[in-house]
């Protein structure tokens, strides 16, 4: 008895699904915080101001954070998932990785990690 491609059990998947719930719940909080201090670098640079402490904290936690998890799901994709879960980890990680760019530039204008 030959077995067939669609007959593969991922084991990985139900570990790694518990953890992308916790990502996908993140994920909308993430990016309106990303885009806020997109925001915020673009005022300060405007008023030439200085960003306040706890702000530049909770900033440098967020991208800490994102670039947890952004390793997660390098390490993921190199398990044997099922394709629908790999397919979700790509559009998941290419919506991080384009946060963690403008994250990254805004950070970078407002001296967070200097």
């Amino acid at each position: 008895m030959t077995s067939h491609p669609s007959d593969h059990i991922y084991l990985a998947d139900k570990e790694v699904v518990s953890e992308v719930e916790t990502l996908r719940t993140a994920l909308p909080t993430w990016v309106i915080s990303t885009v806020e201090l997109v925001e915020l670098a673009e005022n300060a640079e405007r008023a030439a101001a200085h960003i306040n402490p706890a702000t530049a904290e909770r900033s440098r936690n967020l991208i800490i954070e994102v670039a947890e998890w952004q390793q997660k799901l390098n390490d993921w994709q190199q398990l044997d998932l099922s394709p629908r879960l790999l397919a979700e980890l790509r559009i998941l990680k290419a919506t991080l990785d384009a946060s963690m760019d403008e994250a990254n530039a805004a950070a970078n204008e407002l001296k967070l990690f200097d």
